[in-house]
């Protein structure tokens, strides 16, 4: 982040791929350039080119900087750039060569940067960018040099290696030195600061590039979080580095527990705010501190901060802004908090951990997994959250299987017209009535006959309006199960992995996932999980009450990716690669019999008209976070997905979401 000369925020925002700003007040948050468009998640191909506004593409862009007259500075990392954006937004390379990680000097683009990670600009619009070097032989950080770039883009190295001592870094097996880039940041009079995650100091720049340290002690392993003079200070993993319009100098610190500091112009330290208690999940909540990232300081001692909280299941659990005062008192200022929790309550008072499956009983009452708290909840139609199992929930207690029920990682749900609730533990078929878990029917001896790559486990549940059971497997069958658990096979066949519509167990499926069924009683599914395996790319497939299978939308003989089209033009998103245990694609219908489809790794929502035309009405692909209001919006991670009425429900890693279809 940098602080405009009005006071106005400019923030890389990594995720998206876009350089916004937020107003002095706090009260509006814009894109000054970029779009986020253009590279899927996982992909290291340059997203690049200059243009006005949205046209314009970063790939990774890690820190900004902001000029005298307005102009931001860009370190786009991933493109080995630094870009500079004019005030009206319009876009252009000042200096580096796209795609190429370098260290040579020269102008424009014969001068190369390998991944500009922090950048500052002085008032005589001299950039400085700090980076790394890279061993041809290993790949490794060797060296991490700051280069200085003139307002014309002459490249010059202002000094070839910033630390003298490399961080330990764990790849696999023993540890190994590896050099981080330095942090940088002007005075109003121009000269540069570094704050050294490697040294664990903070040093000064001369003209020349002579460096001298302000404060803290050079030496290995000589991390800390001690105040005092400049030579008793010690510095942990140094995260940022910001003057306030006072020209007062301030870090934020990491040695175990996030810390803002003062860094006196005699180089003493003095702690201004520190994180109290950082354990992993349970304090990594808003206005903690414990997740701060990236600081900077504004006028009047407030600091306006960022912090990202990553729980136990890897995911965002939330991304916010928050202003922080000398006091340690903080509020939001940008950004939805969803904390991970398991709280009960009405609407956005309650919490859950990594909510997946849905399905309503005959009532409306919503079911939802809700996976890392290992139970089932359920959303009245008022909103109300309550636990399954729990002596104020839905249920005071879940008799029977009902520990399998409540805890079957990522398993579908599906509701009969009774009211019974279902779900799938491996290759057995419970049943929740009345408070009470049994078993309805064991696929396992039936799919255990034939030994593939894929477990005999079932992946996707459904019932149909006459008490039958629908269960598809990652065998590639759909069985029919009767209310008294009776399974016979009702398309496909156990074990036969390829791509046929026909009758029956005549047509065949590669690996299936969740499925859903219409009013109409027709059956959808998944299919083409693990295309990486099976070489058979992912469809949506149409069984209809008889047995009939066809092919709604997408194309088997395509890689996993996202595209909009008509039948086989099509493309899906429906999972990792093989192994993994994210959660796949899932599966509704509304009253018009279209099918919509969550895609968690674009973070978008697809439908399928009946005539196999596939749209995006939901989420921007490849955008991801929230934000409410008039379609697409941007959702996060789409997993299970309901619909009722008008209204589609979404879990997101942290919520249940309404959208209103049109």
């Amino acid at each position: 982040m940098a602080l405009t000369s009005t006071g106005e925020v400019i923030i890389a925002d990594i995720g998206n791929a876009r350089i916004r700003k937020l107003s002095a007040n706090h009260e509006q948050l814009s894109t000054l350039a970029g779009s986020g468009v253009g590279v899927a998640p996982g992909s290291q191909s340059p997203n690049y080119a200059d243009g006005a506004g949205s046209s314009a593409r970063f790939h990774n862009p890690q820190a900004v900087a902001v000029d005298a007259a307005g102009n931001t500075y860009v370190a786009d990392a991933r493109n080995h750039l630094v870009r500079k954006i004019s005030a009206s937004g319009a876009v252009t390379t000042l200096a580096g060569r796209a795609g190429v990680c370098g260290n040579d000097n020269g102008v424009g683009s014969a001068a190369t940067l390998c991944e500009p990670t922090s950048i500052a600009v002085d008032k005589s619009g001299t950039v400085y960018v700090s980076e790394i070097k890279r061993s041809p032989q290993t790949a490794m950080s060797v060296a991490n040099p700051i280069r200085k770039i003139t307002a014309t883009g002459t490249v010059s190295t202002l000094t070839s290696k910033a630390s003298q001592y490399p961080s330990l870094g764990y790849v696999s097996g023993p540890a190994v030195e590896w050099y981080h880039p330095v942090l940088l940041a002007t005075d109003s009079a121009g000269t540069l600061y570094a704050a050294d995650p490697n040294d664990h100091v903070i040093r000064k720049y001369a003209a020349d590039g002579q460096a001298s340290v302000l404060s803290g002690t050079v030496a290995p392993r000589n991390e800390g979080s001690t105040d005092g003079p400049a030579s008793v200070a010690q510095f942990g993993d140094l995260q940022a580095i910001s003057f306030d319009p006072a020209d007062r100098l301030f870090v934020l610190d990491n040695n175990g527990r996030p810390a803002i500091r003062q860094i006196g112009s005699d180089g003493s330290a003095t702690t201004l705010v520190r994180a109290s208690s950082c354990s992993i999940p349970t304090n990594l909540v808003p206005g903690t501190l414990c997740t701060a990232s990236q600081m900077v300081a504004k006028a009047g001692g407030q600091f306006l901060v960022a912090e990202v909280g990553i729980g136990n299941s890897q995911s965002n659990h939330y991304s916010q802004l928050r202003s922080y005062t000398v006091q340690g008192a903080s509020t939001v200022v940008a950004g939805l908090p969803s904390a991970a929790g398991s709280s009960d309550g009405q609407g956005g008072t309650a919490r859950f951990d990594t909510p997946s499956s849905l399905a309503f009983n005959p009532a409306g009452t919503l079911y939802v997994r809700d996976n890392l708290n290992r139970t089932i909840r359920t959303v009245q139609t008022d909103g109300l959250v309550r636990t399954l199992g729990k002596p104020d929930g839905h249920c005071t207690a879940v008799t029977g299987m009902g520990d399998e029920v409540l805890s079957s990682f990522f398993a579908p749900l599906a509701t009969d017209s009774a009211g019974n609730l279902y779900t799938i533990q491996e290759g057995r078929i419970l049943k929740t009535r009345n408070c009470e878990a049994t078993l309805l029917t064991d696929l396992t001896p039936a799919l255990d006959k034939v030994p593939t790559l894929f477990s005999s486990a079932a992946s996707g549940i459904v019932a149909d309006s006459v008490g039958n059971i629908f269960v598809s497997t990652l065998k590639g069958a759909i069985f029919k199960i009767d209310a008294k658990g009776k399974a016979t096979l009702f398309a496909g066949s156990v074990g036969t992995v390829g791509h046929l519509d026909g009758q029956g167990t005549a047509a065949q499926f590669s690996v299936l996932g969740n499925m859903t069924i219409d009013a109409a009683g027709n059956l959808y599914v998944v299919d083409g999980l693990f295309q990486d395996k099976t070489k058979i790319g992912p469809t949506i497939r149409k069984i209809t009450s008889t047995g009939t299978v066809t092919t709604l939308a997408g194309n088997p003989a395509a890689a996993q990716g996202y595209a909009d089209g008509s039948g086989a033009a099509a493309v899906f998103t429906v999972n990792h690669e093989f192994g993994s245990n994210q959660p796949t694609a899932s599966l509704a219908t509304d009253k018009n019999g279209n099918v919509y489809v969550t895609d968690p790794i674009n973070h978008v929502i697809r439908k399928i008209t009946p005539d196999g035309r596939v749209t995006t009405p939901v989420g921007q692909a490849w955008r991801q976070g929230f934000a409410a209001g008039d379609l697409p919006g941007i959702i996060n991670r789409p997993m299970g997905i309901g619909i009722r009425d008008s209204m589609m429900y979404i879990t997101v890693p942290n919520a249940v979401l309404q959208v209103k279809l049109p």
